[in-house]
Formats: C-alpha cells, sequence, structure tokens
C-alpha cells in the first residue's frame, strides 16, 4: 500500500457519519449521503441525498421510498 492509499483510507474513516441516514461512509460513496436529489414530486424529501427515507405515505418519490 502505497503512502497516499493510507493517507486517503485514513481521511474516510475520519468522516463522522451521515446526519441524514446514521451511516459511516468514505469517499468512494460520499456522493449517495451529501448530493441532492431534485426529485420533484414531495416537498419533505425534495433536495434530500439519496440515503434520506422520507417516511411521507403520499410519497411518490422512488428514490427517498
Amino acid at each position: 500500500m502505497t503512502e497516499q492509499n493510507a493517507e486517503q483510507i485514513e481521511r474516510s474513516l475520519a468522516r463522522p457519519p451521515c446526519y441524514r441516514c446514521g451511516e459511516a461512509y468514505t469517499a468512494l460513496d460520499a456522493g449517495k449521503h451529501t448530493e441532492p436529489i431534485s426529485c420533484n414530486v414531495c416537498p419533505r424529501c425534495k433536495m434530500m441525498p439519496a440515503c434520506y427515507t422520507c417516511r411521507n405515505m403520499y410519497c411518490g418519490c422512488e428514490v427517498h421510498q
């Protein structure tokens, strides 16, 4: 393992758990926890990341259900 790879792993492990779902995540799957998805269906989950679960029984968004 090179020094650069070890440094990347260390930075990934230093991240706090996701605010929305509580999962620990690395740089490889950070998009799922940080990038908002515009579903434009439900106002509750609008612009939330893919890991967010809406829990609104009338929500028609396939990503956040």
